[in-house]
């Protein structure tokens, strides 16, 4: 068998491996004049590539190597899928910090609510006038 030469078979012959999922062709248009035609086949997946061959619109399936190639992911959706991430109930979360606020005389700013706990920061004056109440 003779190695494959640099050129445009040697991208055919990476993307038509035998290795991924065989996807059936849903598209073909041809490219180039007589005696320089490809063809931008388009797979059931979506993705596409160019070949030299001619295929049978909805019959013939080819392997699409771009189906192995995992996807990366945001950060966003490695906390979802890790169960880390919890909704968080905004409003709750105000009208909160605004009850513990007003109830020890203070501004919002010195109110933090962190997994369900609150603490609330307090200078030498306000924690006189409260223990004096």
């Amino acid at each position: 068998m003779a190695p494959i030469a640099l050129g445009q078979g040697f991208e055919y012959y990476s993307f038509m491996s035998k290795r991924g999922p065989k996807r059936l062709v849903t598209e073909a248009v041809r490219i180039g004049e007589y005696g320089n035609t490809s063809w931008h086949l388009v797979l059931e997946c979506g993705h596409s590539f160019e070949s030299k061959r001619k295929p049978k619109i909805g019959e013939d399936k080819l392997c699409c190597k771009e189906c192995l190639i995992p996807k990366p992911k945001t950060l966003m959706q490695v906390f979802q899928d890790d169960g880390m991430l919890e909704e968080v109930d905004v409003m709750g979360e105000l009208k909160t910090r605004a009850t513990l606020a007003s109830h020890f005389k203070v501004s919002m700013d010195q109110v933090e609510l962190v997994g369900g706990t609150a603490t609330v920061f307090l200078d030498a004056q306000q924690v006189r006038r409260i223990t004096t109440d």
